[in-house]
């Protein structure tokens, strides 16, 4: 059982589950999520003539609001959820079987053996992976991996992605925990392997959700900003923040701050020095705040890191796709030395950059003229005394034609007194012509009417929208949540107690 921890709906240790093709004994728990229980098994299975003591990985269809009787192992629940729970257990059988048909086609999928149902839920067998998650393997290293080692594990894992989004799934919990190294029986490199499929949902060939559940799992630091609000239509861009996220891990050692904090300055500073110019700007990219910045497809996050085979700036790896692990070509001056797992760690000596705006990867001090400074402080002196004159003339101008509470008289059509007067009809003419600082308003005027579906529509493209500061975007995030359970109320999934469970959730699955 997982350490420090107790799962106490948990099949009990020894217990013996019948599937539809072997008998599995139950050895240990790894770990609980808020839509199941994985454990790690063992079974006979036959080579040949000869019987084989073999490890699996079961995941248990389990949500957080169900329970067992004392010394029963049938899963209960309300009576009230038997439509969403019988929905969701349908839901689970069908992606099981959908990965056991899409890891055929990806080795770098984890591998799903069997699916079958007992004990009134569902269960499906995976390979058992022991090579310790991305996690460890940094932490191990003793911080950061080198850009070609970043390089050899992102790419292969970029293919099972892809392979996923061919298939019209979205994976939506990509990150360090959720990649295991599959470790070689023959001596050869480990082989990182996609796990954790627990909040994936697949969609029509028109890009509708075939999931009945909610989608609403988030992990700080790797989801996007507009996975907080939930996912109704399938974008690859979401994913491609996350695996964005993972390379930003996997070269730092840490975990990049919140999609509502982080910036493209910030990104590129903490990445200077440990890859090439190319791959810093990919990384940017597929981490922009806004998804419409970001690479709209898996291949096209991954060709930006081709540039590096032939860039004179950017050449400490030299990188091919179509699912071939990049070879280090380390440039003068840098150091190459193998760590564990095979994997190649390299030193970087200092890139010749070009300079960055806000001196983003330029660090070192520049020399300032006494002139250019002088020049600076007589423009800003200009500056400030000709700001001073027009507030001067505003104050004296603007005065007498201000109202008790929106400074402005009745007839003013602008958007400040819009916003000061919650009025309505103007609010949505401006939001109608995108301006950003009305959606937010209008959003909370259509909820005071319970108009409540208007109201998300309006919240949302606040929350989407790059013209809006963090705190603003953190209101709308609020209110989109909000909005989402007053919206669902009368039938929204009983299993999500709350967000705390799925940011800490890596059982593998």
């Amino acid at each position: 059982m997982a350490e420090g921890k107790k799962y106490e709906q948990a099949l009990p240790v020894g217990f013996k589950l019948t599937g539809g093709s072997h008998v599995y004994t139950i050895e240990q728990v790894l770990g609980q999520g808020g839509f199941g229980i994985t454990y790690k098994v063992k079974a006979r299975i036959m080579a040949g003539n000869i019987a084989v003591t073999t490890h699996f990985a079961v995941k248990e269809f389990f949500p957080s609001s169900c329970w067992r009787n004392e010394g029963s192992t049938q899963m209960l629940y309300s009576p009230t959820t038997k439509n969403e729970m019988e929905a969701c257990l349908k839901d689970f059988i069908a992606e099981g079987q959908r990965l056991q048909r899409i890891c055929s086609i990806n080795s770098n999928i984890v591998s799903v053996n069997e699916v079958f149902e007992a004990n009134n839920t569902a269960y499906f067998v995976m390979e058992y992976l022991s090579g310790g998650d991305l996690r460890k393997m940094v932490k191990a290293n003793g911080g950061g991996l080198g850009e070609a080692a970043m390089l050899g594990i992102i790419t292969p894992v970029a293919g099972a992605i892809q392979c996923l989004h061919d298939n019209h799934m979205l994976h939506l919990d990509i990150k360090p925990e959720n990649i295991v190294m599959r470790q070689s029986d023959d001596g050869g490199p480990d082989v990182p392997v996609l796990i954790d499929f627990g909040i994936s949902v697949h969609f029509t060939s028109d890009g509708a959700p075939t999931t009945t559940r909610p989608s609403k799992g988030v992990t700080q630091g790797y989801s996007p900003m507009e996975q907080f609000a939930g996912v109704s239509r399938f974008d690859p861009r979401l994913d491609i923040y996350s695996l964005s996220a993972t390379c930003y891990f996997l070269l730092t050692g840490r975990d990049p701050k919140s999609a509502f904090d982080v910036n493209a300055a910030t990104i590129a500073a903490d990445l200077y020095g440990r890859a090439s110019k190319v791959t810093i700007d990919n990384i940017v990219r597929g981490m922009s705040k806004d998804f419409n910045n970001r690479p709209a497809t898996i291949r096209q996050f991954m060709n930006g890191f081709i540039a590096n085979a032939s860039s004179p700036q950017g050449g400490n790896s030299t990188v091919r796709h179509n699912n071939v692990t990049p070879q280090p070509a380390p440039d003068a001056g840098s150091e190459t030395r193998i760590v564990s797992g095979g994997y190649v760690k390299q030193d970087y000596s200092r890139p010749n950059y070009p300079s960055y705006p806000n001196n983003a990867y330029n660090r070192e001090p520049k020399r300032k003229s006494k002139r250019g400074l002088i020049i600076a402080l007589s423009a800003l002196a200009t500056i400030l005394v000709l700001g001073l004159a027009a507030w001067g003339y505003i104050a004296l101008t603007s005065g007498s034609s201000k109202s008790s509470k929106g400074g402005r008289d009745s007839d003013d059509t602008s958007l400040e007194y819009a916003i000061d007067n919650d009025d309505f009809k103007l609010l949505k003419e401006y939001a109608e012509m995108d301006s950003a600082r009305a959606f937010y308003p209008l959003a909370i005027l259509y909820e005071e009417k319970k108009d409540y579906e208007k109201a998300l529509t309006w919240a949302k493209a606040a929350l989407y929208s790059t013209d809006l500061s963090d705190a603003e975007q953190r209101k709308a995030n609020k209110l989109v949540e909000k909005l989402n359970k007053t919206i669902n109320a009368n039938n929204y999934y009983p299993s999500m107690a709350s967000d705390d469970e799925y940011y800490s959730d890596s059982v593998a699955m």
